[in-house]
């Protein structure tokens, strides 16, 4: 299949970062020409080099926009199928399963759309009792909607790391020039290129999760040999401002074990407690990373505010860059693993059973027995 390109484009702050290196090298070229004193670096010369474009900073930024190859714009193949949304991959899943085509014209359009959207405590549990192979119909949903999360997150989780990546890399070639200069020590360089290899380290495990992830939802989408690809969105919904009640599930488990035999309602009702109980703790856990992401994020831009102004020096950009983006992909994870418990918490008010639940705080999708 013919792949068309597209274009990406890399985040604005990546171009401050590669005003640290513009700095960096202003900075080297100075201490060559005119040597300073051993163990120190004249930012202040360096900022007034600077100065000299009409707006500062923020002209370097436009300038080294311009002129370094490594900002521009870079190609990269469109996927073979976009995915946009969870419920669009359960719709696909469902095409591909022709066996499950009798189930769904059972369930009907409107339950149908509400299990694919994930709606399920909408759904009535009587409806399995004139619905051939209802287990299967969720189970598809389930595992599909589970998939695509994993694999938004790992890409989302990827391009992060790739932009940690960038950041150590310019911090390791800053901390080079001044050693090459006299301006560091040889042992604070080899310090900074140790953070770097650990940094890239991670981006091949990073790389390895996404292509993992890729493959679990192509498999799920029995695509698995015929495309190579799926596109997906840049990020996961944001956290919702209230929780599922407690009431909402109490409905939902008197509704399912008034249709299930005994022994199963009694399952039913303490994997239910289960359920909610790690629902409720991955939305805390959720809330709270976002809220620490947004707070990241305003003491980001305020180091940037700070760092153009000549009051923080270009480590100090640096260190709130690796700490910001730390955090998003910290809040990304929350918000998949948030997603996840909520799906097992509906498939069980469905009658469902996990085979586990996902782990809090464990990272890289893992989960529980």
């Amino acid at each position: 299949m013919h792949r068309v390109p597209i274009l990406r484009r890399k985040p604005l702050w990546l171009a401050t970062l590669a005003l640290c290196t513009f700095v960096g090298t202003a900075s080297a070229q100075q201490a060559v020409q005119e040597p300073v004193e051993q163990g120190t670096i004249d930012w202040r010369k360096a900022n007034d080099e600077v100065s000299q474009f009409k707006r500062g900073h923020a002209d370097v930024l436009k300038w080294e926009q311009a002129n370094d190859a490594t900002t521009k714009d870079a190609p990269a193949m469109a996927p073979d199928l976009w995915l946009k949304t969870a419920d669009a991959a359960v719709r696909q899943a469902w095409r591909a399963r022709p066996e499950l085509t009798t189930s769904l014209s059972q369930l009907g359009t409107a339950n149908q759309e509400r299990i694919a959207q994930g709606r399920w405590l909408e759904v009535d549990p009587s409806v399995r009792r004139h619905v051939d192979d209802f287990d299967s119909v969720l189970d598809v949903a389930v595992d599909t909607r589970k998939a695509w999360w994993n694999a938004v997150a790992a890409q989302a989780g990827l391009k992060l790391q790739q932009d940690m990546q960038e950041a150590s890399s310019a911090a390791a070639e800053l901390a080079r020039r001044m050693a090459r200069v006299g301006n560091w020590s040889r042992m604070e360089q080899a310090q900074s290129q140790s953070k770097l290899g650990n940094v890239k380290l991670q981006t091949l495990k990073s790389a390895a999760e996404a292509k993992q992830a890729q493959i679990a939802l192509l498999k799920t989408l029995k695509l698995w040999g015929i495309s190579s690809s799926v596109g997906l969105p840049d990020s996961l919904p944001e956290v919702p401002e209230q929780p599922i009640a407690a009431e909402a599930v109490q409905k939902g488990l008197k509704a399912v074990r008034a249709v299930l035999p005994r022994s199963e309602g009694l399952r039913v009702q303490g994997t239910a407690q289960q359920a909610f109980g790690i629902y409720n703790a991955s939305y805390a856990a959720a809330r709270l990373s976002q809220d620490e992401q947004k707070l990241r994020q305003f003491i980001y831009d305020e180091t940037v505010l700070r760092y153009n102004g000549m009051l923080l020096s270009v480590w100090d950009l640096l260190t709130e860059t690796a700490t910001q983006l730390q955090s998003s992909v910290t809040s990304i994870n929350t918000k998949r693993d948030l997603l996840i418990a909520e799906a097992d918490l509906h498939w069980v008010l469905q009658g469902g059973e996990p085979a586990n639940f996902v782990s809090i705080g464990a990272g890289g999708g893992a989960s529980a027995e």
